[in-house]
């Protein structure tokens, strides 16, 4: 029942939060079949809520069993279904609880039910697959000793972000091919522990293929800059929020191979090229992005800001004292990167589920069923406050960008576009 009722709500926020999600081949995820969802892991807990507010099916979670050790958040968590999974670090002591989220497993699947499982079993935030561990496998051979064939099948999903610890940044999620465990009884039956290794392989390569891989940490920062390139040549539309377009994930993922695969040589020629540009645009105090945007600074535009400063000013002060606690909190109270981003949007999840408690009790009361209405509208005007202030700022960049005399604008143009070039041709063509 909680689950059901936090998952509109947490649907909403997210929609806040991210300025566009792209879910992609949520089709090839099998209906009427017991499921493993194997994900990579770049933030907290993040993608576990996206994944819960966008796919049609609930979902049970493997999580940190840390989490769990105060009474108050054990309960919290068990009816957003989380299951604690132990590890090592934790104490071997703690590893013997496992047999018992063992079990849940296998019951669950039994009864065709998806469970979510991050087999990295840590959270980094960086743009690259760590080690996939082997419990995933363990589990759902586990299964098939305990239940038999029940067509199980482990579908990959990659979550990828532009930048994982902004707000308002970008989230895309792609589907894999699903691995229907059936395909390893034969070998299962021959050699348990060199399937178990083989499976947990040939699932690694299936979420290799579905997200921005960037192996060599040295390569990060030349492949950032061309993603920046990349997505202000390509800038998304503002709705659908959640889309299905995989066509700015193939961009992405084809330069992350391509910067791969340069020299050293390149690498440099090209890191060199782009801190150059990216130097002379904050010299003359301009973005990358108003270059080609320059139009937006046209009087139709004006009048969208005249006239929507009363429902962005309404919007944002109603909406303030949660994302700005929020923010504060993350802030101020979290050290770790790969939580801060997470923990800010927990916070605004909680005090927003509890502003709309309260609100719609006392305004029932108060005022009626109209009170509902209001808050609803007060909520919406809170996102389109933030739209407002996107295009607010892109209008004062589009400003600056008109502001420079015509031989400094048509050089830096100029500069821009051998740049682009390069980006449009490798995002354009996959290794």
């Amino acid at each position: 029942m909680i689950y059901s009722f936090v998952r509109p709500i947490a649907a909403y926020a997210l929609k806040i939060f991210f300025r566009k999600i792209y879910f992609t081949n949520r089709d090839r995820i099998p209906e009427g079949k017991p499921l493993i969802l194997a994900i990579n892991h770049p933030t907290a807990f993040i993608e576990p809520c996206i994944l819960a507010c966008f796919l049609p099916i609930k979902l049970y979670f493997l999580v940190r069993g840390d989490l769990f050790k105060k009474p108050l958040f054990r309960k919290i968590l068990n009816v957003l279904h989380m299951v604690p999974i132990f590890r090592r670090q934790e104490g071997l002591d703690q590893l013997k609880k496992n047999d018992e989220t063992f079990d849940f497993c296998y019951e669950a699947l039994k009864d065709h039910k998806t469970v979510v499982i991050l087999p990295e079993g840590r959270t980094i935030q960086e743009k690259r697959l760590r080690p996939i561990r082997k419990g995933l496998a363990r589990i759902a051979f586990g299964t098939y000793e305990k239940y038999g064939d029940i067509d199980l099948h482990i579908v990959p999903i990659g979550v990828n972000f532009t930048e994982a610890d902004k707000f308002r940044s970008v989230a895309m999620f792609d589907v894999g091919e699903p691995i229907r465990l059936k395909d390893y009884y034969d070998q299962y039956q021959e050699n348990p522990q060199r399937t178990i290794r083989n499976l947990t392989t040939v699932v690694k390569e299936g979420l290799e293929n579905q997200i921005v891989n960037i192996p060599n940490p040295a390569d990060d920062a030349l492949a950032e800059d061309l993603f920046t390139l990349f997505r202000n040549d390509h800038p998304e539309k503002t709705l659908p929020i959640i889309s299905e377009d995989r066509q700015p994930l193939e961009g992405e993922m084809n330069i992350a191979d391509h910067v791969s695969q340069m020299s050293e040589e390149e690498k440099s020629d090209w890191s060199e090229k782009i801190k150059q540009y990216f130097s002379k645009l904050k010299y003359n105090g301009v973005e990358d992005q108003a270059l080609q945007n320059a139009e937006i600074n046209n009087w139709k535009n004006v009048l969208f800001l005249v006239f929507g400063f009363v429902p962005y000013f309404l919007g944002y002060w109603f909406n303030y004292p949660i994302f700005g606690y929020a923010k504060h909190v993350s802030k101020t109270k979290v050290k770790q990167l790969e939580f801060k981003a997470p923990v800010a949007l927990a916070v605004g999840l909680g005090l927003s589920i509890l502003l709309v408690l309260f609100l719609v009790s006392v305004g029932i009361y108060l005022w009626g069923w109209w009170s509902i209405l209001a808050l609803i509208l007060l909520f919406y005007m809170g996102r389109f406050s933030l739209v407002y202030l996107e295009f607010w700022e892109k209008y004062n960049e589009a400003k600056a960008v008109r502001n420079l005399d015509k031989t400094t604008l048509e050089d830096l143009k100029n500069e821009r576009k051998s740049l682009t070039e390069m980006t449009r041709k490798i995002a354009s063509t996959s290794v």
